[in-house]
């Protein structure tokens, strides 16, 4: 699809924690060099990386490097004022992406034991929380539940469509 794209529109990729995607293993690493080999047209993409607390930036590695030839640091404001606000805004970002990587999570599960979840996004924040670390144990009563309490259960694309209720 990104190929497709970037014959005819500009794009912009962000892969987050992109050592832990893209080396994860030599097949997704190789297949994703092929793929920045197909590109063409206006295409930027970002990766990030995920580091530590306390931490110095520490070296790319060589394969990073291969994909990735330029590399920009971001520090901290050194400006007292603008540190607080930086900080504040920091930790904001940093619960929005626990809370998506939560709810990923849960989708994850949910669709490796065949589920949907249209209402998924009507959980709140610290129920998702909750609800991620204790969705394996949670899905099997969960079915259960819905499946006692629903006379004629709804199927999509095989799967069955559960309730966040």
């Amino acid at each position: 699809v990104l190929v497709a794209v970037s014959k005819t529109k500009p794009v912009v990729l962000y892969i987050r924690d992109v050592e832990c995607v893209l080396l994860r293993s030599q097949r997704v690493y190789s297949l994703f060099q092929k793929m920045l080999d197909k590109l063409s047209g206006s295409v930027l993409i970002l990766g990030s990386r995920i580091l530590e607390p306390g931490n110095d930036c520490g070296e790319v590695g060589e394969k990073l490097s291969l994909l990735f030839p330029y590399n920009i640091e971001i520090r901290p404001p050194e400006d007292e004022g603008h540190l607080v606000s930086w900080k504040a805004q920091l930790e904001e970002d940093m619960k929005m992406i626990q809370f998506q990587d939560n709810r990923n999570h849960i989708t994850e599960v949910l669709a490796a034991n065949d589920l949907d979840c249209d209402d998924l996004g009507s959980i709140c924040v610290a129920d998702t929380m909750v609800l991620s670390n204790y969705i394996e144990e949670i899905v099997v009563s969960a079915v259960s539940y819905h499946l006692m309490h629903t006379k004629d259960p709804e199927y999509r694309n095989g799967k069955l469509v559960i309730s966040s209720k």
